[in-house]
This record gives structure tokens, sequence and C-alpha cells, in this order.
């Protein structure tokens, strides 16, 4: 009987103790628990930083790849119409040497043929 009281006894005891022991260290439980939110949200933090680094490098390339092709497609435009230009001149000076041929060649006959008139 002494056993099962002294046990009893015991129990309450350790059981006392417990809880006190639980509810002194709830201040405890609620900072570490403060502590990880914190880490939580400064993890967060970081990831949304990285995340916007790498959007906003992204988003560079792409605009710098963007701005080379434009100035490629221009480079092209530009050759393309100084090839065109230089084409057009050219046809233009063998169209004028042409004509110039085929008037001299008119006014030579036409010359030869009064030659040729009597009055």
């Amino acid at each position: 009987m002494k056993a099962k009281i002294c046990g009893v006894l015991l129990f309450a005891t350790l059981a006392t103790s417990s809880a006190f022991a639980a509810v002194q260290d709830s201040d405890y439980y609620w900072q570490r628990r403060a502590e990880a939110r914190e880490r939580a949200i400064e993890a967060r933090e970081r990831a949304r930083e990285q995340r916007d680094f790498s959007r906003q490098f992204t988003l560079e390339r792409h605009q710098a790849q963007r701005e080379a092709l434009r100035a490629r497609m221009e480079a092209r435009r530009e050759a393309f119409q100084t090839r065109r230009e230089l084409t057009r001149e050219r046809r233009d000076v063998l169209r004028e040497a042409a004509r110039a041929r085929r008037d001299a060649i008119r006014e030579a006959r036409r010359d030869y043929w009064r030659s040729w008139r009597v009055y």
C-alpha cells in the first residue's frame, strides 16, 4: 500500500513538474516557432529576389538579342537598298549610252540622206 501511495505521489509529482515545465517552456516553443517563421519569410524573400534577378537577366538578354536582330535586319536592308540603287544607276547609265548611240546613228543616217537630197 505504501508502495502504491508512493508511486501515485511520485507520478503526481512528475506530472505536475511536466505540466509546469510545459507551461514555462511554452515561451520557448513560441520563440522557436517565430524564428522558424522568420527564417521561412527570409527564404521566400531570397527566392523572390533570385526570381526577379533571373527574370531581369532573361529580359535584358532577350532585349539584347532583339536589338542585335534589329541591327542585322537594318544592315541587310541598307545593303539591299544600296545594291538596288547601284543597279538602278547602272541601268540608267546603260540606257543613256544606248539612247546616245541610237541618236548618233539616227543623226548619222539623217545627215547621210540629207547629203543625197537635191534642192
